[in-house]
C-alpha cells in the first residue's frame, strides 16, 4: 500500500529502520549508516535508506530502507535515472551513474529541492 506526505507525492515504504542521529539530519535525504547524510565515500557513510523526519543530534529517527522513500533533489532528475548521495554531503539525490548509485528514480525533478520518489538499491561503487 502506497504512503503519502503532506506534498502529495505517494512513495512504497516497506521497511524502515531506527537509527540515532549523529548529526543534524534533515528529512527526505539519503541517510549513512553512522548516523549522518550519506555520501558516496563508502562504507559506513554509505546510504542505508532516506530520513522520513529531521533529527538533531542524539534524536532517534526513522530511516526508510524498504522499497521506495521520497527524496529531496539536488540538480534536475529524470525517471529512470540511477541516484545517489550529493557530492556536498547533504544527502540530497544526485544522478548516479550504473557504477556508483543506492536508487533509481521512480518519479522526476526539474531541478533543486524537489520531492522525487527513489527506488532504495543497495549502494553501488564499481
Amino acid at each position: 500500500m502506497a504512503s503519502q506526505n503532506n506534498s502529495g507525492a505517494q512513495y512504497d515504504k516497506v521497511h524502515a529502520v531506527t537509527l540515532v542521529a549523529m548529526a543534524a539530519i534533515s528529512a527526505a535525504r539519503f541517510v549513512a549508516y553512522d548516523g549522518t547524510h550519506a555520501t558516496s565515500a563508502g562504507g559506513v557513510k554509505d546510504a542505508q535508506g532516506v530520513s522520513e523526519t529531521a533529527a538533531e543530534v542524539g534524536d532517534a529517527f526513522s530511516v526508510t530502507t524498504g522499497y521506495s522513500a521520497l527524496v529531496e533533489s539536488s540538480e534536475a532528475i529524470a525517471l529512470g535515472d540511477y541516484l545517489k548521495p550529493a557530492a556536498d554531503g547533504s544527502g540530497k539525490a544526485a544522478v548516479g551513474t550504473l557504477a556508483d548509485h543506492c536508487g533509481r528514480a521512480l518519479g522526476a525533478a526539474t531541478g533543486a529541492g524537489e520531492l522525487v520518489e527513489v527506488q532504495i538499491l543497495r549502494h553501488m561503487h564499481a
